[in-house]
């Protein structure tokens, strides 16, 4: 008989426990200079509000792909034109208590905004938030930067970043610029290291979980990068990827077209978080050449 009660006690227990579990959704989107579609170029106002409201469903649905109950959602957005066009996403998505935690004002080379800026948005609370440029070096200019939120309250909170690191573009064709790029990109991931370094020492034990997600434009199962560490440096910091277990097929971000070969350039990499509750790449077209990518997390950590 007390065996029995204790077994109902342990089962009560579990079920406590499952149910008083918390779960977190991330969704990160590449949105292609949206919402003219093309660089510094803008179109109809007419039609800019119809892709923007077309960008909300998007999202919602990205948002709703991943199902179940979910305790916070946090939307990480890149390649948007400005504030006012983040924040009328925002609001396009539909979701309730959304706001815009950050975004980018990048500038180009000469001083003019970028039209390739990355934003947060989240119904979390916000704690503190912003956007920093790259630091370059002599001859290794590097473009835009990251934007960063700490969400969350109490001892959950949550450092997030959203990134768009140097592309593959190569007008010389010569592998040189392919390794200049590389290097771009692995210098940008110990940058946004530094300043995860920078706000957990602040905040100490009350933020022991990140998330980095955004266009990486790189891939670890792509030959082309083979020689690259961007996304080694996160792992070798305790971060895992969202396509932990999944095959290449099951990845890509970025379909293919012409001569270029499907790809995964988007990622949600992450930290102290528990086990995967779900993951679904939704359709990014017409909209943007990327797809969506959306996760949801379970925010009780792994015991090691």
């Amino acid at each position: 008989m007390q065996a029995l009660r204790r077994l109902i006690l342990l089962a009560a227990a579990a079920w406590a426990a499952v149910a008083s579990a918390k779960s977190v959704t991330f969704t990160t989107w590449n949105m292609k200079w949206f919402p003219s579609g093309r660089m510094d170029l803008r179109i109809s106002a007419a039609y800019e509000e119809f892709k923007i409201a077309k960008a909300g469903s998007v999202l919602s649905n990205a948002v709703a792909s991943v199902g179940g109950p979910t305790d916070g959602i946090v939307l990480f957005v890149q390649e948007m034109r400005d504030t006012d066009v983040c924040t009328n996403l925002v609001a396009k998505t539909g979701l309730p208590k959304m706001q815009l935690a950050a975004v980018s004002k990048f500038k180009d080379a000469y001083g003019y905004p970028l039209w390739q800026q990355c934003a947060i948005a989240t119904d979390l609370p916000v704690v503190e938030s912003g956007y920093m440029s790259w630091q370059s070096e002599p001859h290794v200019a590097m473009p835009r930067g990251f934007t960063f939120a700490v969400v969350g309250s109490g001892d959950e909170l949550i450092a997030c970043f959203a990134v768009h690191l140097k592309s593959n573009v190569n007008f010389s064709g010569e592998e040189l610029e392919n390794q200049r790029n590389i290097y771009k990109r692995e210098y940008a991931a110990r940058q946004i290291l530094e300043k995860l370094r920078e706000l957990t020492g602040r905040y100490g034990k009350s933020l022991t979980r990140a998330v980095v997600a955004g266009d990486f434009n790189t891939n670890e199962d792509d030959e082309r990068f083979v020689s690259e560490e961007t996304l080694l440096s996160f792992y070798g910091a305790h971060f895992r990827s969202c396509f932990r277990g999944l095959k290449k097929e099951q990845c890509v971000t970025h379909p293919g077209e012409g001569k270029y070969p499907d790809c995964t350039f988007d990622h949600i990499l992450y930290r102290g978080f528990g086990d995967i509750q779900s993951r679904k790449i939704g359709v990014g077209a017409p909209i943007s050449d990327h797809n969506p990518v959306s996760l949801r997390l379970d925010m009780t950590p792994r015991r090691r």
